[in-house]
């Protein structure tokens, strides 16, 4: 049997770094997500009727931003519970955070898009199509960390196939939805 030889740029994965760059990654996206809320513009800068007009003509695109930050956050919060229960990360657990983050970070265009454009089944689609990747990618990461045996030993068997079955129901609701957003919506026209 072959071993692979160590040297000195075979390391371990740290833990502390990967929880770092994703504490950091969210941090920017639920930032980004303020900057497309812009101030508007009005001809009589002490009109309130004419700036509480303005603000009301952008609801979408506040609704768009409280939604996306409360997603983005359950997102992270979500991370954060099931990270505390990894003892270790693998080259695939690392993979897949950055499958994660791929998905995170797309958040704020998402948002921006359903602001825009919010009765277009497209701009749904590609909203719903993000957070399920991020939620696939969740469920990816129990299943590649049980079989790993990367969670801390106090997890267990049990606990992991809640956890399973909690991530699975959200990925087909967000499946029927993006169904309903595709199949339905258009045609209630």
């Amino acid at each position: 049997m072959a071993t692979r030889d160590n040297t000195a740029f075979s390391t371990t994965i740290s833990k502390g770094r990967l929880e770092f760059l994703f504490d950091g990654v969210f941090a920017i996206a639920l930032t980004i997500l303020v900057l497309e809320l812009k101030l508007p513009e009005i001809a009589d800068k002490r009109s309130a009727a004419e700036l509480g007009r303005a603000l009301l003509h952008h609801w979408r695109t506040f609704l768009s931003y409280l939604f996306s930050f409360m997603i983005l956050s359950g997102f992270w919060i979500g991370h954060n519970t099931l990270y505390a229960k990894l003892a270790r990360v693998t080259k695939a657990i690392l993979a897949i955070h950055v499958w994660l983050l791929i998905w995170a970070a797309f958040i704020p265009f998402c948002a921006h898009l359903l602001g825009r454009y919010p009765g277009n089944p497209v701009s749904h689609a590609v909203y719903l199509a993000t957070a399920f990747a991020y939620s696939a990618g969740l469920l990816a990461l129990v299943v590649t960390a049980d079989r790993q045996k990367a969670f801390d030993a106090k997890v267990s068997a049990a606990d992991v196939r809640r956890l399973r079955r909690g991530l699975i129901r959200p990925l087909i609701a967000m499946l029927l939805l993006l169904a309903y957003s595709q199949f339905v919506m258009p045609n209630l026209r």
